[in-house]
């Protein structure tokens, strides 16, 4: 990734073609269906042939940034690369927006969700970065970081829409242009907004935060698991989104020290692990079928049990048996990762935000787990 200075191919990137930048092609379905066909089928060889330019994604870079501060704890010096990193997200920031927020590099069309013109904001985008820019200042003492990480909660809570709202629950929408309903987005702008609400002292944040998870909760699925989202088109149950709420109660939990809403958690931790998971430790990418197998439920998977390892005894060893299984299965000689593992066949395009930068942060977290584990063992045999 180095190598490359971050810049690669991405699942939805075909509409960045010198080629297809013209209105005829955005229109749906048929962007749609470019899309979509880039992000299935087109590999390498058809990006270079449509002269898709490699980009440099905002998110990727947060998520790197995130790695770089865990690899920073595990003891590296890596101060000149976050440095840098930090430097491009500012300048990768979305336009005309009064506070700092982030999109993507490409223009994207969903039959299931937003319309999202090239760096435009969205939550998921933002709360990675945002972050990125927290780990930045609480590691490496960077107060510009927190600042900026300040900006980001109050874009999320000025700008995202309130999809739903009532008394004591509230859904942020996922973009400042639409009124969605997605589920694991409103659930990471909440846990965002505990973490800096805990920091500055802000009660309408941590007010925010909770009732973004009193909403989150009212809509688990009794087995444990949630929809995509609230429309009828958006009710699929996937590996690394089911993660993601999960993950966001836990973050809620440990910022605020607030546990009414644990036991829906560990409810939600014991589906995905029950659900989610081959006997050998591959990650299934929907709840009711295995593949094809993705290369972001891997890092996610990864993720999650180390996130969990405190309150599960078993699950940082489930961490290991993913881990193991993905460099089996999804590892390239060069380094990279394979996109998705399919049945009868792999594809092995190495998206850059997709898969390197996801997998950068499973391995950096697992590395710096691995180094405080060993400390704390070493201690504890005094």
């Amino acid at each position: 990734m180095e190598s490359r200075q971050f810049e690669g191919y991405e699942p939805f990137d075909l509409l960045n073609s010198p080629y297809l930048r013209g209105k005829w092609a955005r229109h749906l379905p048929l962007a749609v269906l470019l899309i979509q066909f880039g992000k299935l089928f087109a590999g390498q060889r058809l990006r270079q042939f449509l002269k898709v330019p490699p980009s440099r994604n905002p998110k990727a870079l947060g998520l790197c940034l995130s790695a770089y501060c865990d690899l920073a704890r595990a003891g590296c010096d890596v101060s000149a690369e976050a440095a840098w990193l930090k430097s491009e997200l500012i300048r990768l920031r979305s336009p005309h927006e009064s506070d700092y927020c982030w999109g993507y590099d490409w223009d994207y069309l969903s039959l299931r969700g937003s319309r999202l013109p090239a760096f435009s904001p969205n939550c998921i985008a933002s709360y990675f970065c945002g972050v990125a820019m927290l780990e930045l200042g609480e590691v490496f003492g960077d107060r510009e970081a927190l600042e900026i990480a300040e900006s980001t909660a109050g874009f999320m809570a000025s700008r995202l829409h309130r999809s739903f709202e009532s008394a004591d629950a509230i859904c942020f929408s996922y973009t400042p242009n639409d009124k969605t309903r997605i589920y694991n987005s409103s659930a990471l702008a909440g846990a965002f907004l505990a973490w800096t609400g805990k920091l500055s002292s802000n009660q309408d944040y941590l007010s925010l935060a909770r009732k973004a998870m009193v909403f989150l909760v009212r809509e688990q699925l009794p087995a444990g698991g949630w929809y995509y989202g609230q429309l009828r088109r958006q009710r699929w149950i996937d590996s690394f989104h089911t993660s993601y709420k999960v993950c966001a109660l836990l973050d809620y939990q440990q910022t605020t020290g607030d546990r009414t809403f644990e036991q829906a958690m560990l409810a939600g931790h014991r589906y995905y692990q029950a659900t989610f998971f081959t006997r050998d430790g591959a990650p299934r990418y929907y709840h009711n079928r295995t593949f094809p197998i993705d290369i972001h439920a891997c890092s996610q998977a990864i993720l999650h049990f180390i996130a969990f390892s405190a309150m599960d005894p078993a699950a940082l060893e489930h961490a290991w048996k993913t881990f193991d299984w993905t460099l089996r299965n999804m590892a390239a000689p060069d380094g990279s990762f394979y996109y998705q593992r399919h049945r009868l066949w792999t594809n092995r395009t190495p998206f850059m935000r997709w898969g390197q930068a996801w997998m950068l942060r499973a391995l950096a977290r697992l590395q710096f787990s691995s180094n405080l584990s060993a400390r704390l063992d070493y201690d504890a045999r005094g």
